[in-house]
């Protein structure tokens, strides 16, 4: 699949370790880093989509709707540091959610499987 990964968290860290990890698959990554980058997005120009839940300036959930409002079939998925709570049940109504300490290979691996279907 030619269309890129859209992947947006406020942490740097994250931002420049799973777009390496992502590039290393032989995949392209848009990195953004707020819920002000992405609220633009036009969501067609995408594969997937791997949000963090707590943007800083606004909530992954937000840039979910947004994207699902112009490709209802985006797949979507979210990294976090939130352990429980609503925003994460809120999150989980877009798709799965993966722990930022645990899980980013899982995150990895379900992009991988999204964008070969």
């Amino acid at each position: 699949m030619d269309l890129p990964i859209l992947l947006v968290d406020d942490s740097a860290l994250v931002r420049v370790a799973t777009s390496r990890r992502l590039a290393e698959r032989g995949l392209q990554v848009t990195a953004l880093g707020s819920w002000r980058e992405a609220q633009d997005v036009d969501a067609s120009g995408f594969a997937a989509a791997l949000l963090d839940v707590d943007l800083g300036d606004g909530l992954g959930t937000d840039v979910a709707a947004h994207l699902r409002a112009g490709a209802p079939a985006l797949p979507i998925a979210f990294l976090t540091a939130h352990e429980d709570g609503t925003l994460l049940d809120a999150a989980r109504a877009f798709g799965p959610v993966f722990s930022k300490a645990t899980g980013i290979g899982d995150a990895i691996s379900w992009v991988l499987a999204v964008v070969a279907t």
